[in-house]
């Protein structure tokens, strides 16, 4: 009876794993793939053209002889690329950066999201306070979409008031005619 014990007892944790496997084995088949299966990727905007997008707006503030700073996020609001301009401010680019996260997050410019502050207040501080440190909420930032989806956003700042959106739309525009060319 000691030596079945003894030859059990070594045995035992060899049934119990062989056991565990065979119980488990079908958990870890998989289903075969189909086309049907793949998930469709949302859209997203890659480094290349998010140069395009900053190139397009630097472009606009030189010919307007002004400074300025963009950035390029993604729909996660998390920083693609961005550049400033030889004499912007460091605040600036604090500035580019939470203007692109707030048009990317809450997917408005930040020209309409500024307008809360008169129309509705208690939503205006509800998402400083939301996003504390993440978002500047003056006009600037324009969100960035591909067939009517949402890819990110731009954000410039150290222009003059209402020119950063303007120039935030010379770098979409910059990005449109890119695309456009890429396509084909």
């Amino acid at each position: 009876m000691h030596v079945v014990r003894r030859r059990l007892s070594r045995r035992l944790p060899v049934i119990a794993c062989l056991l565990l496997f065979f119980a488990a084995r079908p958990a870890f088949a998989q289903a075969p793939v189909t086309e049907a299966a793949q998930p469709e990727l949302p859209p997203t905007i890659s480094l290349a053209e998010a140069r395009v997008i900053i190139g397009g707006a630097i472009a606009f503030a030189r010919d307007n002889n002004m400074r300025l700073a963009v950035a390029v996020v993604d729909t996660a609001g998390n920083l693609i690329s961005a550049d400033s301009m030889d004499g912007v401010r460091s605040s600036d680019m604090r500035g580019a950066q939470g203007k692109a996260f707030a048009a990317a997050v809450l997917r408005q410019t930040t020209q309409d999201l500024s307008d809360l502050v008169k129309t509705r207040p208690d939503r205006y501080f509800g998402i400083i306070n939301m996003y504390a440190g993440k978002v500047y909420l003056v006009g600037g930032g324009v969100p960035l979409a591909v067939d009517g989806k949402l890819v990110g956003g731009v954000g410039v700042a150290g222009l003059h008031q209402f020119v950063d959106e303007k120039a935030a739309r010379a770098g979409i525009a910059a990005w449109d005619s890119f695309r456009a060319t890429t396509k084909k």
